[in-house]
């Protein structure tokens, strides 16, 4: 063997003994080093249209509704970006962030409130809605409880933003949660409460299935929702309500009503950290009784 192939044939060998000794310390490195007390996860995801709370047709208090371009369900009736972040602590607490993009300007919608000469360009400016949210769950063998706030504040809004606090309470793979709105907002009323019955469990091939059964019990009267226009305090007339920027024919409001059944089916698409999200939602009532239809939605979406 000549020099050069043996220094070659050296240096390979001690490449290779200092590539395996790095590995292993690594492999030591992880298996001695402590596990973080949390977890942080983040995803964005393409959503094929974005229904709130099973609202597929009208917030309004007679069917169709002003559509889309009037600031009315859904919150977006093309697809659009949403995106979060939560952080977990092994202690229970945790804290998280969630972000859409919404079909129309809620600013704009809140003028009209204050306004009513606005009547139109309802899609200029359009929202980004931000849900800030934080609190404590606990388990015990099979139950668990949680207890939270939520706020929600908006790009591009005007008497939109609100607080809303979450109690809950499970079993198994089944939970029950109550969400009360604690301030007036043009999309709901203080003292508004959002009750979801959820199920979820895992399918063959890494599917996954979950159901939300939603009820809400209703102050009929607020700020911005109910039967007074909100210039002036004035009341409706008869057989009407207040809906947008004015008083509107049709329905009255109610104290509670089934509000969906939604059913999901999830699966991720590989190792990829992409996954893809189907739901079935079958449409109860909105807050003036007016009864929403069924429909579908789909997404991609990205973990990591």
């Amino acid at each position: 063997m000549n020099a050069n192939k043996f220094t070659l044939l050296v240096t390979v060998s001690l490449f290779t003994l200092m590539t395996t000794c790095w590995a292993k310390a690594d492999e030591q490195t992880a298996a001695t080093e402590p596990a973080k007390p949390y977890t942080l996860t983040g995803h964005v995801d393409l959503v094929s249209v974005y229904y709130l709370r099973g609202a597929t047709t009208t917030y309004g208090n007679s069917p169709p509704g002003l559509g889309n371009a009037g600031a009315d369900a859904p919150e977006s009736s093309q697809p659009v970006l949403q995106w979060g972040a939560d952080l977990i602590h092994e202690s229970g607490w945790y804290a998280g962030y969630w972000g859409s993009q919404i079909n129309y300007s809620y600013k704009r919608l809140g003028e009209s409130y204050d306004d009513r000469t606005i009547v139109s360009g309802f899609q200029d400016n359009k929202s980004i809605e931000n849900d800030l949210y934080g609190g404590y769950t606990a388990k015990v063998e099979d139950f668990s409880y949680t207890l939270g706030l939520t706020g929600y504040a908006y790009i591009n809004g005007r008497h939109a933003d609100g607080l809303e606090t979450k109690l809950g309470a499970g079993y198994k793979s089944f939970g029950l949660y109550a969400q009360t709105l604690l301030n007036d907002t043009v999309w709901g009323n203080k003292g508004d409460t959002y009750w979801t019955l959820t199920y979820a469990t895992a399918l063959p091939y890494d599917m996954n299935f979950n159901a939300n059964l939603g009820w809400y019990t209703y102050r009929k009267e607020g700020k911005y929702l109910g039967t007074s226009d909100t210039l002036g305090n004035t009341a409706c007339g008869a057989g009407t309500a207040f809906v947008v920027n004015g008083c509107y024919a049709g329905n009255q409001p109610i104290g509670s009503g089934f509000r969906h059944i939604i059913l999901g089916l999830s699966q991720p698409i590989g190792r990829s950290g992409l996954s893809w999200s189907v739901q079935g939602i079958f449409g109860g009532e909105n807050r003036y009784g007016v009864r929403q239809n069924n429909k579908g939605m789909g997404s991609i979406s990205y973990t990591f």
